[in-house]
């Protein structure tokens, strides 16, 4: 594992730690109780995150690998050479709204519902019950079937317009750890949910 993918999945840990604690704190606020940090589930969802950043580190290179933002500029006759190409030192770039557009919806499809699942499998095997009167398959088929769909519709709230302006301005070996940060109010989310 690179020194940049440890780097980013620890930043992401901390970041997840960050939001539960937060969602933590509003619910104690809002059952007017006082507050008491539970380490469980602030475990949970650091193991959760170091789990889960790296494929979406991977799937966001893989994207851009693929489907890359700027691709080369069509070089103008004006800057033709005697009809050679212009030097690789004056290349220029521009954006591909394909690569943007294909991009997005695959990371808005197929990535929504893979990071989806992946959160409720995790949460569903966690949360069964140690006494065996749920089994983790029967605990994880009763978190997908009462969680998937809400989550996926409040994520498309959130992760949309994100992730468009993270295919268009952000750093692909930034794109995680921003996502992260913009998640940490969908982790006082996520916290908030899976105490339901």
């Amino acid at each position: 594992m690179s020194a940049e993918l440890v780097s980013q999945t620890a930043q992401g840990a901390v970041l997840s730690v960050t939001s539960n604690v937060l969602a933590q704190v509003i619910s104690s606020y809002k059952q007017r109780t006082p507050f008491s940090l539970n380490l469980a589930p602030v475990i949970k969802f650091a193991v959760f995150s170091i789990i889960s950043n790296p494929p979406n580190i991977l799937w966001q290179i893989f994207l851009e690998d693929i489907f890359p933002t700027n691709v080369q500029a069509p070089a103008p006759k004006s800057e033709k050479h005697n009809g050679k190409p212009t030097p690789a030192r004056q290349i220029k770039t521009q954006m591909s709204a394909t690569n943007v557009f294909i991009k997005f919806v695959l990371d808005q499809t197929f990535g929504a519902v893979v990071n989806t699942l992946m959160f409720l499998i995790y949460m569903g095997y966690m949360n069964a019950s140690p006494a065996g009167k749920q089994g983790p398959w029967d605990s994880i088929a009763k978190e997908i079937q009462e969680k998937f769909y809400p989550m996926i519709m409040d994520g498309y709230k959130v992760w949309p317009l994100f992730s468009l302006v993270s295919f268009l301005w952000i750093p692909v070996d930034k794109r995680v750890v921003v996502g992260c940060l913009v998640g940490v109010g969908w982790g006082i989310y996520l916290s908030l949910l899976v105490e339901s």
